[in-house]
């Protein structure tokens, strides 16, 4: 994203406010209760929050501030250190006791808050470039990658495109930083945990690149190439100034390494370095800065914001290349889980956890509502820290977003549906119910990379797209209105940031799935936040060897409960084979009506089949879109996307070059669906003998959600 700060009469000030609004982000503190030396006590304390704004309590919630000697000390009214020492619950004298159950805690944290101001604003005084896949007022997108289902509905809204450095074999650099106060993690260990295929060493699950491969499955391939650099000046004096720090560590770079060639890391040769990874030696970095407490690095950020004033603060890289997307982590204390998190922000994910509100970090226990964030079950949310080194998978949502997942479409039809793992099959549903908003279910199973997740089953998400809360990387700020939300199945709630955390709070999220701990059977309708949505059920929900199965239809039998994906080889050729109609295709949504084929039906006659209708055949309700403009050009036998179509007598042939699911639409001329039908493989024919006499049909094929073809017929 960039901002375009045009008129000099804009504040210098408000263009820079504008800018820190979206070029930082963080990652959440994992708030595991770990002792700390306190001036000659043992003092169990948690730190929780992230780089806009963190802070420190006791094991039973007690806010505690540091002197500059590292001395915890709690804090008073004032949000400022006071003259009672920290110590833990049993060990506080008379005095200290009186003090605590006088002090307005609440008070005290809002007072420390205001005392920590974050120093990457967040304000609405800056825009970011409208990107290409925002559609405008009218619902139009420069897009084509997707087909409308509607002649007239505003289109949904597609995700942002990823950066560019999502797909293919990327080539990352990765400084790693040292100084004389702290060394560099020795090079082969570095190595491994970023590249090594299989690494499994001291509990790794596998490299940071087997996570994005997995992740992706195979779709990307990143290689992070280390450089080792030594710079004179303490870190301290980098804290607040971390561009500094970069810029002289590029220029020993560039001395050390003179063969450094800046060209292989511009994946799209758009002049920029894809992403780079900034590795300081040791563990966290503080100081206090104007008497406060500050951190050296911990987020992403782009450095082109960071020169002040007019100046464009990108690094030249060489090669007439830049520096400029980046993220500063250090090397110690939770490095792959953090690399991970950070290096999925340079792609263009956002934070998943509440970010910027007071609503993150207060009580829910005595509230109808929990604390927000997707917590456990997000690499983007405190997820990041489930088990050892093993955040869990991307989200199909995340998948999505990347270009590693295609939705398949669940429409109401009397079915049973079978979803399989997303760990091994990369498959999940999509719900739409308005211009922006959807539901997304997945299966996720306690395997590889979601192993220490609180539960198994089917997570419900509920995703509600707005450009605002996007740029201002505040998704799940709102906690009666969350825009990536875990829906819970069950009634359990997460009352507080620490409870989202498998170390901390696990149970607190058992129930989320279904069925879950709670054997939550049931779901629907699928309702928008302002009280619309899909009129549609979920029934029967199962789990059975490790598959999720479910009817759309109540009293309809869920059976095996298995997912028997289809092929080319095993789908019938003939007007016989099992056929669906997707005449209830929602009207809102961008993306082709793509049947799985974990769908069964329950009941068929063969061939295209019929409903009890006079007519004989299933209608759509309401007119679908045919591209007139594409008919006119695509004619029998004509090729798109490798893809042919051809009538003889009354069947149609379709040949494709690669099996996908694919489906037929066939209309009217006034463009009426009069059915449609979903298949799996490379070949399908099809008798369109039921519409002789119907007059000039245009018959649409659409596969993985693009047009790859229209064809004009009259059938006799």
């Amino acid at each position: 994203m960039r901002l375009e700060c045009r008129s000099r009469t804009i504040a210098m000030t408000a263009c820079l406010f504008g800018m820190f609004s979206v070029s930082a982000f963080a990652y959440p503190e994992n708030p595991v209760l770990h002792t700390v030396e306190n001036g000659g006590d043992s003092l169990a304390i948690r730190t929780i929050g992230d780089e806009h704004y963190r802070y420190t309590q006791t094991e039973d919630g007690v806010l505690v501030v540091s002197d500059s000697t590292g001395v915890y000390y709690y804090a008073d009214e004032t949000g400022a250190a006071s003259k009672f020492k920290a110590k833990n619950a049993g060990k506080r004298s008379a005095e200290a006791k009186k003090f605590l159950n006088g002090l307005d805690r609440q008070k005290a944290f809002r007072k420390h808050r205001d005392r920590h101001p974050d120093r990457f604003k967040r304000g609405a005084t800056g825009r970011a470039e409208r990107p290409a896949w925002v559609p405008t007022a009218d619902g139009s997108s420069t897009s084509t990658s997707e087909v409308s289902a509607s002649g007239d509905a505003p289109r949904v809204l597609r995700l942002p495109d990823p950066r560019a450095h999502s797909r293919g074999n990327v080539r990352i650099p990765v400084l790693m930083i040292e100084n004389n106060e702290a060394h560099n993690l020795d090079s082969t260990e570095a190595y491994n945990i970023l590249n090594k295929e299989g690494f499994s060493s001291n509990s790794y699950r596998g490299s940071v690149r087997d996570y994005f491969v997995d992740q992706s499955t195979g779709v990307f391939e990143p290689v992070f190439d280390l450089y080792f650099v030594k710079i004179e000046n303490s870190f301290k004096n980098y804290i607040g100034k971390e561009n500094v720090m970069i810029q002289d560590a590029v220029d020993v770079l560039r001395s050390k390494y003179a063969s450094f060639d800046a060209s292989v890391y511009d994946s799209d040769n758009d002049g920029e370095v894809d992403a780079l990874a900034v590795l300081f030696a040791g563990g966290e970095v503080e100081a206090y800065v104007n008497n406060v407490k500050k951190h050296l690095g911990g987020f992403q950020y782009e450095l082109r914001y960071q020169g002040g004033g007019w100046k464009d603060g990108s690094i030249d890289a060489g090669n007439r290349k830049k520096f400029n997307n980046c993220f500063i982590i250090k090397q110690a204390e939770y490095l792959f889980p953090t690399f991970v998190h950070e290096f999925s922000h340079t792609m263009g994910l956002k934070d998943h956890y509440c970010v910027w509100s007071d609503s993150c970090y207060i009580n829910y226990r005595n509230t109808s509502i929990q604390a927000p964030g997707a917590h456990a079950w997000d690499v983007m949310a405190t997820g990041m820290y489930n088990g050892t080194n093993s955040p869990p998978n991307y989200s199909a949502f995340e998948r999505n977003f990347m270009g590693w997942l295609k939705y398949d479409s669940l429409t109401v039809e009397d079915w049973e549906i079978v979803i399989p793992p997303l760990g091994s099959s990369n498959f999940a549903y999509k719900v739409g119910i308005g211009k922006n908003e959807w539901y997304v279910l997945e299966n996720r199973q306690k395997v590889g990379w979601d192993s220490p997740l609180p539960n198994h089953g089917m997570i419900i998400w509920h995703i509600d797209y707005n450009q605002t809360f996007w740029d201002r990387d505040s998704l799940n700020d709102v906690p009666g209105h969350q825009r990536v939300d875990v829906v819970e199945a069950g009634d359990q709630r997460v009352t507080s940031y620490e409870d989202g955390f498998v170390s901390g709070g696990g149970r607190h999220m058992t129930d989320d799935p279904f069925p879950g701990s709670q054997n939550v059977t049931e779901f629907g309708p699928f309702a928008s936040w302002n009280g619309s949505g899909v009129d549609m059920h979920l029934y029967s929900i199962t789990e059975k060897n490790s598959n999720i199965c479910f009817a759309t239809k109540s009293g309809v039998e869920v059976s095996d409960c298995e997912f028997v994906p289809r092929s080319s080889s095993s789908e019938p050729e003939s007007s016989s084979s099992e056929a669906a109609l997707s005449s209830s295709v929602a009207a809102t949504s961008s993306e082709a009506a793509v049947s799985s084929s974990s769908v069964r039906p329950r009941s068929s006659s063969g061939g295209w089949r019929r409903s009890s209708s006079s007519q004989g055949w299933l209608a759509s309700s309401s007119s679908a879109v045919v591209p007139m403009s594409s008919t006119d050009a695509l004619l029998a036998g004509k090729v798109l996307h490798g893809t042919r179509m051809e009538i003889s007598g009354r069947l149609l042939t379709v040949t494709a070059a690669t099996v996908a699911p694919r489906t037929l639409r066939v209309f009217d001329v006034q463009g009426n669906m009069l059915a449609s039908e979903t298949f799996h493989g490379m070949d399908k024919t099809l008798d369109l003998g039921a519409f002789a006499g119907r007059g000039t049909l245009v018959v649409q094929l659409i596969g993985n959600g693009m047009l790859e073809g229209v064809l004009r017929v009259s059938v006799k």
